[in-house]
């Protein structure tokens, strides 16, 4: 056997690097998307906890759409529903990220509610 004549070829190193790169590409596509939703999901139990008490349902719902919109998240106040009822608040918030993967566009749905009573 001559060096270099393993009778291996190149195609699996090649697959290997084209999946590693779609992997990497789709992750650096869909992980800021899913660190923002979720940012935003601390947001809104923080603020139903703690800063919603002395607001109106309007203002509350124009703070949690002002916090979207700082993240890049598709929230409108059609997005946000607030139910408050003496000591108790419950926000819900529901919205779809798009996420453009060249090829087709990846949906990711979230949905997230909280509710808080204030003594």
């Amino acid at each position: 056997m001559r060096i270099g004549e393993r009778g291996e070829s190149k195609i699996p190193l090649i697959l290997m690097i084209l999946v590693l790169g779609a992997t990497i590409f789709v992750l650096v596509k869909v992980v800021p998307a899913r660190i923002n939703a979720y940012e935003f999901k601390d947001f809104i139990e923080t603020y139903a906890r703690n800063d919603c008490w002395n607001r109106t349902e309007e203002q509350m719902k124009k703070d949690i759409v002002e916090k979207g919109k700082f993240l890049n998240l598709p929230v409108g106040p059609e997005n946000i529903t607030i139910n408050k009822s003496g000591p108790n608040v419950k926000i819900e918030a529901k919205f779809d990220v798009p996420v453009d993967l060249k090829v087709r566009t990846w949906v990711l749905h979230y949905d997230f509610t909280q509710d808080a009573e204030h003594y």
